[in-house]
C-alpha cells in the first residue's frame, strides 16, 4: 500500500470525521489551506505539499473538526438592541421613507 493515500478504511475507522468521506476531505483540505497560508506568509517551510502533509495528519489522527451549530450565538447578536416593530404598515412606510429621506 502507497503511504500517500487514505483508503476508506482509514476513514471508516476515524473517530473524528465519524466514517464521512466528506468530512474527512473538508477536514483534509482545512488543514491544506491552512498549512500553505502559513508558507505562504513565511511562518514555517514546507518540505512536501500541504494536501500530502495534512492526508498524513489525517491518517496519524491529528486533525479534528468543529462543527458551529446553527443556534450558536456571538456576544454582538446578544448586546445589539432591537427594534420595535411598527404598529401598522402606514407608520412603517413613512419611517422607511425618513430613513432615506424621501
Amino acid at each position: 500500500m502507497s503511504d500517500q493515500r487514505v483508503y476508506l478504511d482509514d476513514i471508516y475507522a476515524s473517530k473524528e470525521c465519524q466514517g464521512s468521506v466528506f468530512r474527512a476531505v473538508v477536514m483534509m483540505a482545512h488543514e491544506a489551506r491552512f498549512l500553505n497560508n502559513q508558507a505562504n506568509q513565511g511562518y514555517i517551510q514546507l518540505n512536501k505539499k500541504p494536501t500530502t502533509i495534512a492526508m498524513y495528519k489525517f491518517k496519524e489522527g491529528r486533525l479534528s473538526m468543529t462543527e458551529k451549530s446553527n443556534n450558536d450565538v456571538t456576544a454582538e447578536a446578544v448586546n445589539t438592541p432591537v427594534e420595535e416593530a411598527p404598529a401598522n404598515m402606514e407608520q412603517a412606510a413613512a419611517s422607511a421613507d425618513a430613513a432615506f429621506g424621501l
